[in-house]
C-alpha cells in the first residue's frame, strides 16, 4: 500500500501574493518541502523547525498561521517517514489547528483549506500505520465531506487522495471489495490528473489481487506501478515500488530476483530515513531466507528486527514479523516458539482474514508437530488442536466470499484462496477417523455455491448448493431494499457485479432429518472466535 505521490502543502499556492514579512518563511518551506520529495529527510526536518520558530511570535497574523500550519504538516511526515507516528499526529493536529485559525481570520486567500484537507489525509494515512483503522476512516470521511468546499485548490487531487487512503484502510481490515471499488476509484481520478498518480492505485490493485488469487494480475499491476513511479520523481514512491516487485517474485517463487528486490528496497529505505519501510523490507528479505531453506538465518533476522521495532510505530510489520518468525520456528522444528510467535502475530491482527491466515499456520504447525510426537495421547492432543483451528479458519475463510460482488474474484476465493483451509480439515478429520466429521464436511463443501474455474464466460455453471424457498422477486426485492442477497443465490448473477451487491449470511444445512445442522457447533465457534455472522438462523434441508 502506498502514499499518494501529492504535493506537499507548500505547493498549494495562496490567491494573493505572500507579504515582505513571510516570503522568506515560505521560500524555506518550500524549500524543505523539496527536500522531503527528494528522500532527504533530516535536512528537511531541520528547515521546517526554523520555519516553525518564526511564526512563534505574539503578533502572528493569518498568514503567519496559513505558513505554520503549512510547515508544521510538512514536519509531520518527517516524523512519519522516520518512524514516529505518535510525534506525526502531534505534529499533524498543531499543524491543523493553525490552518483552522487562519481560516478564521483571513478565509481561504491562502488556499489555506486545501492545506487542511492534506493535513487531514495525512494524519489518516499516520493513524492507519498506527493500526487506529476506524479513527483513520472516520477522518478521511471528514475531509471528503469538505471536498465541495467552494474554490477549492487541487479538488481532484485531494479526491484521489482520498480514495487512495480509504483504499489501504479497507486492504488492512480485509475489506477487499470495498478495496478494490475504492482503488478503482482513485485510478479513474489519477489517470485524468497525472499518470504518475496512478502508480499508487496500482500499487494497491496489486495487493489486492496478492490476496485474492490473482497472481498473474498481481504481477502486471505491480509492473505498471513501478513505471508510473519511478517517473514520478519521489524517492519514498520509488522504493515502495521496488518492494512491491519483490513481494511479487517471492509469491511467484522467484526467490533470488526477490531477495535482491529486497535489498534494494531496504538500501534505498535506509538511503531516505522511511523506518517503516525498512522494516517492511527486512521482513520480506527474512521471508526470503525461509522459502529458500535458510530457516535459521531468517528467524535470526526476524528476532532482531522484532527487538528494534518500537512497539506503537509498527503494528503491521510486527504482524508479518511474528507471523514469519512462527513459520521459520515451525520449519526448525522448534513448535513451541512457533506457537508463541504466532499467539503474538494474533494479539495483532484484527481484520478476521489475518486472523484466519495466521491460525491456518498454527494449524499446519500442530499437524506437523503431531507427526513428530512419541506418545499416542501426546499425537491426538495436537491433532485435535490442529483440528480445532484449521475448521473455524475453513468456515471464515468461506464466509469472506460472501464480501466480494459476484464475478471472477469471488469465484476465485472458493477455488483457491479457501483450499488450503479445506484441504487442511479433510486431512485431519481422516487422520483422526472421525467419519461423522468427513461427512459434515462433505454436505458443507456441497452446500455452496461457485462456478467452474473452466465454463465460458457467459455461461453460469453451477456446483450442487443449498436451496432455500425463495419467491421469485425476492431477490430483486431483497437487493433494491437492502443491497444485499441471500448467499444461497450467490452465482446465478451473470459477469462482474457492482459493489452495491452483498450477500445475507445463508441458511445452515440439515443433512440428516431430526440431526443438527451440519457443523453447527464449529459455526459457533468460528463466529465467537472470528466475530462474524457465518450462516443465519433459518434451516434448510441439504440436496
Amino acid at each position: 500500500m502506498t502514499s499518494p505521490d501529492e504535493r506537499p502543502p507548500s505547493a498549494v499556492l495562496g490567491r494573493v501574493p505572500a507579504s515582505p514579512r513571510w516570503r522568506a518563511g515560505r521560500d524555506r518551506n518550500n524549500e524543505a518541502a523539496l527536500m522531503l520529495h527528494a528522500g532527504r529527510v533530516d535536512e528537511a526536518a531541520v528547515v521546517l523547525a526554523e520555519v516553525v520558530a518564526l511564526t512563534r511570535v505574539d503578533d502572528v497574523d493569518g498568514e503567519g498561521l496559513d505558513m505554520r500550519a503549512r510547515a508544521l504538516l510538512n514536519l509531520a511526515a518527517a516524523h512519519e517517514f522516520r518512524g514516529d507516528p505518535v510525534g506525526a499526529l502531534r505534529t499533524a493536529d498543531e499543524g491543523l489547528a493553525a490552518a483552522s485559525d487562519a481560516l478564521a481570520l483571513i478565509g481561504d486567500e491562502r488556499a489555506t483549506r486545501t492545506v487542511q484537507l492534506n493535513g487531514m489525509l495525512a494524519r489518516a494515512q499516520t493513524l492507519t500505520q498506527m493500526d487506529r483503522l476506524d479513527d483513520a476512516l472516520d477522518g478521511i470521511a471528514a475531509a471528503e465531506a469538505l471536498l465541495d468546499s467552494e474554490d477549492l485548490d487541487q479538488r481532484e487531487l485531494l479526491r484521489f487522495s482520498v480514495h487512495n487512503a480509504r483504499t489501504a484502510v479497507l486492504i488492512m481490515t480485509g475489506r477487499l471489495q470495498d478495496a478494490e471499488d475504492e482503488a478503482q476509484r482513485a485510478l479513474a481520478v489519477a489517470l485524468s490528473v497525472g499518470p504518475a498518480l496512478a502508480g499508487h492505485a496500482y500499487a494497491n490493485l496489486g495487493v489486492i489481487a496478492q490476496r485474492t488469487g490473482d497472481d498473474a494480475a498481481a504481477r502486471e499491476y505491480l509492473q505498471l506501478a513501478h513505471q508510473a513511479q519511478e517517473l514520478s520523481g519521489d524517492a519514498t514512491s520509488r522504493q515502495h515500488a521496488v518492494e512491491n516487485l519483490a513481494r511479487a517474485a517471492m509469491q511467484e517463487g522467484r526467490m533470488r530476483e526477490a531477495e535482491a528486490l529486497f535489498r534494494q528496497a531496504a538500501d534505498l529505505a535506509r538511503q531516505i530515513g522511511l523506518t517503516t519501510r525498512l522494516a517492511a523490507s527486512r521482513t520480506g528479505l527474512a521471508a526470503v531466507l525461509l522459502q529458500s531453506g535458510r530457516a535459521s538465518a531468517a528467524a535470526k533476522a526476524l528476532r532482531a528486527l522484532l527487538d528494534e521495532l518500537d512497539p506503537e510505530a509498527a503494528v503491521h510489520e510486527r504482524l508479518e514479523a511474528y507471523s514469519f518468525l512462527g513459520d521459520a520456528e515451525s520449519t526448525r522444528n522448534r513448535y513451541p516458539a512457533a506457537d508463541e510467535a504466532y499467539r503474538a502475530a494474533l494479539e495483532l491482527a484484527r481484520s478476521p482474514h489475518d486472523r484466519g491466515r495466521i491460525n491456518l499456520r498454527r494449524a499446519e504447525m500442530h499437524a506437523e508437530w503431531a507427526s513428530m510426537s512419541i506418545t499416542p495421547r501426546s499425537r491426538l492432543t495436537r491433532l485435535e488442536k490442529a483440528r480445532d483451528l484449521a475448521i473455524p479458519v475453513l468456515l471464515v475463510t468461506e464466509a469472506l466470499r460472501d464480501g466480494f460482488a459476484p464475478g471472477v474474484t469471488r469465484e476465485r476465493w472458493s477455488l483457491q484462496v479457501a483450499a488450503p483451509a479445506r484441504e487442511l480439515a479433510f486431512r485431519l478429520a481422516r487422520t483422526l477417523g472421525d467419519s461423522a466429521l468427513l461427512f459434515q464436511l462433505i454436505e458443507n463443501a456441497a452446500a455452496s455455491v461457485t462456478l467452474r474455474a473452466d465454463a465460458p464466460a457467459d455461461v453460469a455453471v453451477l456446483l450442487p448448493f443449498e436451496r432455500p424457498s425463495i419467491p421469485d422477486d425476492a431477490v430483486e426485492r431483497d437487493v433494491r431494499d437492502h443491497g444485499e442477497l441471500p448467499a444461497a443465490a450467490a452465482g446465478l448473477l451473470g459477469g462482474e457485479g457492482t459493489a452495491s451487491v452483498r450477500f445475507a449470511p445463508p441458511p445452515r444445512v440439515i443433512a440428516v432429518p431430526g440431526a443438527e445442522p451440519v457443523l453447527d457447533e464449529w459455526i459457533r465457534a468460528a463466529e465467537a472466535e472470528y466475530g462474524i455472522p457465518l450462516r443465519s438462523q433459518a434451516t434448510v434441508p441439504a440436496w
